[in-house]
């Protein structure tokens, strides 16, 4: 039996991508309609439904809102693929990585509101509408827009420098869930679908990417939601960003700098070098540096 099913969403919006890729993993049929961040919630209400949210879907004129819902609604529709493992246990463990799913959301979208603060044109590389007749009333809406969603979900700096202190455990929370095989397994579950695509927007910070570009977490968004949008300039705190630590690597790091590096660093030629070296020249101090 065909149904006929909207999905309500707007780009940039996380659960919105969670409610998409369910769809297009099982294979439904339907009609996107994109809507604005922000007059959204009044368009929800308008539209007859109960909350502002988005994801939304009407499935034959029955409404269900929230990717948590979405994600119990589908199974119930099209049992295949699950969602949903069958195993009573499994299923509770999935759920529950889903509904921790959407804290790691709302983290993130408040990352990003805190740098849409800094960084104006973020807000709008990511939450850009999918129709380019309504970009224009977009950019001038934004000031507003942005304020007004900080308000709504609490995106102060304090929050925003508290949401990066926790990360470094979030990220680690999920890397395990990848090794014991619960996300990023051969069928993908609704807790992968809920976690991923907030994963892919964190590596759209220039400031984020190179902490969790080399994490089993971050090739689970690539699989998942490789096409995120957005790109958040390197605008988040110094101090913001210190409990991350350094970039996890297995690349070969430099060893220590030898005199030519240092020479070379501060501005000497090889020429130069080559005598001061030949002459073992007691270290020389550039004009820059003295005392």
């Amino acid at each position: 039996m065909a149904h006929k099913i909207k999905l309500y969403m707007f780009t940039g919006s996380g659960p919105s991508m969670t409610a998409r890729l369910m769809l297009e993993h099982k294979g439904v049929d339907h009609k996107r309609v994109h809507v604005m961040v922000g007059p959204h919630a009044f368009g929800m209400l308008g539209r007859g439904s109960e909350t502002m949210t988005v994801p939304a879907l009407k499935i034959d004129g029955r409404r269900v809102q929230g990717s948590r819902e979405i994600s119990r609604a589908l199974d119930d529709l099209v049992p295949q693929p699950p969602l949903f493992p069958a195993d009573p246990e499994r299923r509770r463990a999935v759920a529950d990585a889903e509904r921790w799913g959407e804290e790691l959301q709302d983290a993130v979208r408040r990352l990003v509101l805190c740098a849409a603060r800094r960084e104006p044109r973020a807000f709008l590389s990511v939450y850009r509408h999918a129709n380019p007749l309504m970009r224009p009333a977009q950019r001038v809406s934004r000031g507003f827009v942005t304020r007004l969603a900080r308000a709504a979900h609490r995106a102060t700096d304090r929050a925003g420098e508290e949401d990066l202190a926790a990360l470094p455990a979030r990220l680690d929370q999920v890397d395990a869930w990848i090794d014991e095989g619960l996300l990023d397994g051969a069928e993908l579950n609704a807790a992968d679908f809920q976690i991923a695509p907030n994963i892919a927007l964190l590596l759209r910070f220039e400031d984020l990417a190179p902490f969790i570009e080399d994490r089993p977490a971050a090739w689970l968004a690539q699989r998942v939601a490789p096409d995120f949008p957005g790109e958040i300039g390197a605008v988040l705190p110094a101090a913001w960003l210190a409990p991350l630590g350094a970039p996890a690597s297995d690349a070969p790091q430099p060893g220590p700098m030898g005199p030519q590096d240092v020479l070379r660093a501060i501005g000497y030629d090889e020429a130069r070098i080559a005598t001061l070296l030949r002459q073992d020249a007691a270290p020389v101090e550039h004009p820059r540096y003295a005392r």
